[in-house]
């Protein structure tokens, strides 16, 4: 599953080591300088090559060795000329649903490179058998053939067990999806347990579908726009049924996806200051090419510089930027199981039970160099544009991302994500995101969002090989995407989506004048409507304190006048009563003015006054 190759400093001598997606064994390293003196792909034996074409029947395993009888399953295998020749062939692995296979639908898995086996997916990831150390195979339990049929494709041509004749790689993408397709309509006919008749005679597939990983977001959406291309055309007489895709860790556009240095320092790798020194050979990177050089040292120079400065040295081990959470003394070993892979299927008796090539000067590798060398060149060109289009036609596409891959890492593919302008950009943009979880596993699966027809899922406790990492996570993704189940858990909420959709911006490292006609990453706001979704809400709080603090002091204003207005009202009650006192006062002393003498008089006055006075509630309150 491992694809993509990379520059590392200390290896720079040699011409395996300056690429970008590393051949994955040391094997295929020694057998690079060999390439110019003989072919990599032989042709087959003339005995082998004047084979009648095989049917259903005959691409049938019937005994794989080493198999345990547990993992048993119904397979087949073989390889499938193009052109109407022997020149070419491309090998395939086909396994039978576990449940319902007549109805079930198809999986296709492709692995990247250019040019890396998908026999890397079939015996690590996701189908029943799970090849050991001892070349013994035992059962995947987590395998995908339990909700699909599954067909695993070594291409292009050149690449694991498919051949061709004196190294004649493909020189572009577009005539490796001729290829794909040439190969895939002769698979139908070959299992043709998978197409129905219309009444207009024409054939139509099962549904189909197309995983893959790393370059395989090159492959993916370059593969279903010629098929989409090719069931438009009257005179084809298959057509293919594609419902959807998925993508993990994919390479899809390198604008964005060619900076590390943000991921980096989320992992505490870099300081703000290495941050910016890198973002300046990011934006040479990024002049190479708008320059249109599509494979340039100087893109690759972000993720050799983070991985040489923290690797100890010494011969110490280096970063793996497949899956930071381990270091390696030699990251091209990286699978750990490949080099099985390769002891397993150079296995003459191997080659002969799945129908591959029995020629003895041909040798199975995991990676082709010779494949790579072709097709690297378009490294740094974009497929967003095909992604766009094919949301814009409606076919459903998953992206998912392993955590912990720097390599293609969950940070550029959400931002590339972002950048996407189809008639679902809003709806995907505005979607809440929602915690995924596994049956089984108290921690969660991963975090998805989904809007339209595009899904995204970030998986937890995986590196650039989701099924390989976490094979119970791929396989409840499998099962929800083809059965269209939503991956919404538990809704999170800790921000508005759109919010991190229109902030993203500020993180992009070059100018308007620096984008290409592609890249609309500096046009998001525009996308979005800006961020006024988050202004609305900003407002409205806004608003509500505003009539909170009006509320307060209409209050504190009335309780004040209350207690004024209460405070005088009692203050006239009491000169009131004081004046009624000394009224009754005069009018008793006028009564008796002449029982008393003046000196009596006097004194009578003043005590009846103040008697009264004592004895009012009124009074006794304005007195306090």
């Amino acid at each position: 599953m491992v694809t993509r190759h990379v520059f590392v400093a200390a290896l720079a001598g040699s011409v395996a080591s300056a690429q970008r997606l590393h051949p994955t064994s040391q094997r295929v390293q020694e057998l690079a300088a060999q390439e110019d003196e003989e072919p990599e792909r032989s042709l087959a034996t003339k005995t082998e090559s004047t084979k009648p074409k095989q049917k259903t029947p005959e691409d049938l395993i019937h005994n794989l060795p080493g198999l345990d009888p547990a993992a048993k399953v119904t397979q087949h295998a073989g390889r499938i000329a193009l052109h109407d020749s022997d020149k070419n062939k491309i090998f395939y692995w086909h396994f039978q649903a576990a449940q319902d296979p007549n109805k079930a639908p198809l999986v296709i898995w492709l692995n990247g490179g250019p040019g890396c086996s998908s026999m890397q997916g079939l015996f690590l990831g996701n189908s029943p058998l799970r090849l050991m150390d001892d070349s013994t195979i035992g059962k995947n339990e987590h395998s995908w053939h339990e909700f699909a049929n599954l067909l695993f494709v070594d291409q292009p041509v050149g690449t694991g067990m498919s051949y061709t004749k004196g190294n004649d790689y493909r020189p572009d993408e577009e005539a490796v999806a001729d290829d794909f397709y040439e190969f895939l309509t002769k698979f139908l006919q070959r299992h043709t347990e998978y197409l129905s008749d219309r009444d207009d005679g024409v054939k139509v597939s099962r549904a189909v579908y197309m995983f893959g990983e790393s370059h395989a977001g090159r492959w993916i959406p370059e593969f279903s726009e010629h098929i989409l291309k090719q069931n438009d055309d009257p005179n084809n007489q298959i057509k293919i049924n594609l419902d959807g895709v998925g993508i993990g860790n994919g390479w899809v556009h390198p604008r964005i996806q060619y900076e590390y240095s943000d991921y980096a320092h989320g992992l505490g790798l870099l300081t703000f200051g290495q941050v910016r020194s890198l973002k300046a050979s990011y934006a040479e990177c990024l002049a190479a090419l708008d320059a249109g050089t599509f494979y340039s040292r100087s893109c690759l120079d972000n993720m050799d510089a983070i991985t040489g400065s923290v690797k100890p040295g010494n011969g110490g081990n280096s970063l793996n930027f497949y899956d930071v959470r381990q270091y390696l003394h030699n990251v091209g070993a990286y699978p750990s199981g490949q080099d099985n892979i390769v002891k397993y299927m150079n296995k003459m008796e191997v080659r002969k039970a799945v129908h591959g090539n029995e020629d003895k000067n041909f040798r199975f590798d995991v990676c082709s160099n010779g494949v790579f060398r072709a097709l690297s060149k378009f490294d740094g060109v974009s497929t967003l544009d095909k992604v766009e289009s094919l949301l814009q036609g409606g076919l459903r596409m998953l992206f998912y991302n392993g955590q912990w891959d720097m390599m293609c890492n969950h940070y550029g593919t959400e931002k590339l994500l972002l950048n996407l302008n189809w008639n679902g950009s809003d709806a995907y943009q505005q979607a809440e995101k929602y915690t995924w979880r596994v049956q089984g596993r108290k921690e969660p699966a991963g975090f998805a969002q989904q809007g339209g027809n595009l899904t995204y899922l970030v998986v937890t406790g995986a590196g650039h090989m989701v099924p390989m990492d976490v094979p119970d996570v791929a396989a409840d993704m499998l099962h929800r995407f083809v059965n269209r189940l939503e991956f919404n858990d538990k809704e999170q909420t800790v921000a508005t989506t759109r919010l991190n959709a229109t902030d993203l911006e500020v993180s992009f490292c070059y100018t308007p004048s620096e984008a290409s006609d592609t890249d609309t990453s500096l046009s998001i706001l525009d996308q979005t409507g800006g961020n006024s979704s988050q202004v609305h809400i900003g407002i409205a709080w806004l608003w509500v304190a505003l009539v909170i603090a009006a509320v307060s002091s209409i209050l504190a204003v009335c309780i004040t006048i209350a207690c004024i207005r209460n405070r005088r009202h009692g203050q006239q009650d009491h000169e009131m009563i004081t004046q009624v006192s000394d009224d009754e006062d005069v009018s008793q002393v006028d009564d008796n003015e002449e029982e008393y003498s003046d000196e009596d008089k006097g004194e009578r006055v003043s005590a009846k006054s103040v008697s009264q006075r004592a004895t009012s509630p009124r009074s006794r309150v304005t007195e306090v």
